[in-house]
């Protein structure tokens, strides 16, 4: 069985410290970078700025301070007409990439909207505070692509910006030149991303493939998985994964944001400690998510039917008991990596409700034990159900009733 699968392939690139050509050919830079970069702030705050004025005026003439304003793209589109007439710098940037900058800004006004999201108001990008800047450019015409140099070697062709140089494995490349190819409908590029983090450039594709799932032979298990804090899951079957030893990295994190409090801001021990600061940090993550991919490949890859509990993580940092736990071993990053992975290796993924009672139920008798209800009965780990006085681990319990309940919603019964 074939499926179309969705995935970002996330490669370093190393733009020119200067503007130049090669042969007429355009050379991407750092500066065209930050440049594209800095208008897509520009735009996101500039029509931002245009709502809010808005709103007041209609506060003036009458209306309520609790006024809704509904922002669309057809509405973004005419302020952004506006400020491209104002504005001539704004055509230095590619086409798309000023159009996704508007929907972003539509986006979060949505999210503002979403009574389940409970996000908060739309606020301005400032380029001091934002450790990773993003613009994007759709693939349109195949003018994001990868493509060969004057020498033959590889280099990413970007819209209105040029070749850059960039590393990846040999697995990636050789699917970014299929979606590079034309007469290849296998693989095709959506958009890129380009971003800075940490001082160091990288571009994400997007892509759509084909991709075959692995035949694996032998025994299949069903799988519910309940989510925690001081482990980071327990599986239904009695494993236990724990969290990942992240001490050290947030120890030289810590270590390093004194120093830069100690020193002036842009001398050149600041922008030492700086370096060593966004290093530890990458650390951070790039161990934190390789464990986590670790983890989704070997439950796809043992797994046919897979259930966890749709959590909701942002409740959890609002207990101050929680919250350190929470922002360290980031959930919710492992739950969507394992939905990705299932989907990609076609496993049933199954989510259940965030209201099923999946710790107070007995996965005996199927009783509640209204005992365990609320944030202070957390300390229970161990309990006894007081029907059938079976002994339950609440974390198994809790694993075994998910996926009971996932079996039920697919409609069949525990293998």
């Amino acid at each position: 069985m074939v499926n179309l699968v969705k995935k970002n392939i996330e490669v370093r690139i190393f733009p020119a410290k200067m503007d130049c050509n090669d042969n007429g050919e355009k050379i991407a830079s750092i500066n065209k970078i930050e440049s594209n970069i800095g208008i897509r702030r520009f735009i996101y705050n500039e029509e931002l700025e245009f709502i809010n004025n808005f709103k007041k005026m209609l506060i003036q003439y009458g209306y309520g301070d609790d006024i809704k304003i509904k922002v669309n793209d057809s509405s973004c589109s005419v302020i952004l007409n506006m400020l491209g007439c104002e504005y001539p710098f704004l055509e230095k940037a590619e086409s798309s990439s000023r159009q996704q900058a508007q929907k972003d800004l539509i986006n979060a006004f949505k999210r503002y909207d979403d009574p389940y999201l409970k996000s908060a108001y739309p606020t301005y990008k400032t380029k001091k505070k934002t450790l990773k800047s993003t613009f994007r450019i759709i693939n349109n015409n195949n003018n994001v692509r990868i493509t060969p140099d004057k020498n033959g070697y590889d280099k990413i062709k970007l819209a209105k910006l040029g070749l850059v140089k960039f590393k990846t494995s040999k697995e990636y490349r050789e699917l970014l030149r299929r979606g590079s190819d034309k007469n290849d409908p296998s693989v095709k590029i959506k958009h890129v991303t380009v971003k800075r983090q940490h001082g160091k450039y990288y571009v994400v594709f997007n892509i759509e493939y084909m991709h075959v799932p692995e035949n694996i032979i032998g025994p299949l298990m069903q799988v519910g998985i309940d989510i925690g804090c001081t482990k980071l899951a327990v599986l239904s079957n009695g494993t236990e994964i724990p969290n990942l030893d992240l001490e050290k990295e947030t120890d030289d994190i810590i270590r390093h944001q004194k120093t830069m409090s100690h020193h002036q801001k842009g001398s050149i021990r600041y922008l030492e400690a700086q370096r060593l600061y966004n290093k530890a940090w990458e650390k951070f993550l790039n161990k934190r998510k390789d464990y986590y991919n670790k983890l989704a490949n070997y439950i796809v890859k043992n797994s046919s039917f897979v259930v966890v509990q749709n959590e909701n993580i942002i409740a959890w940092k609002s207990n101050k008991y929680l919250s350190h736990s929470i922002q360290l071993n980031a959930p919710r990053d492992f739950m969507d990596r394992l939905e990705k992975k299932c989907q990609q290796e076609d496993v049933k993924f199954i989510k259940v409700p965030r209201v099923f009672p999946s710790t107070q139920k007995c996965s005996k008798c199927q009783k509640i034990n209204k005992n365990l209800k609320g944030l202070k009965n957390l300390r229970i780990r161990n309990w006894n159900c007081p029907h059938c006085h079976t002994h339950h681990d609440r974390d198994l319990n809790a694993a075994i009733n998910i996926l009971n309940k996932g079996l039920e919603i697919v409609g069949t019964t525990v293998q």
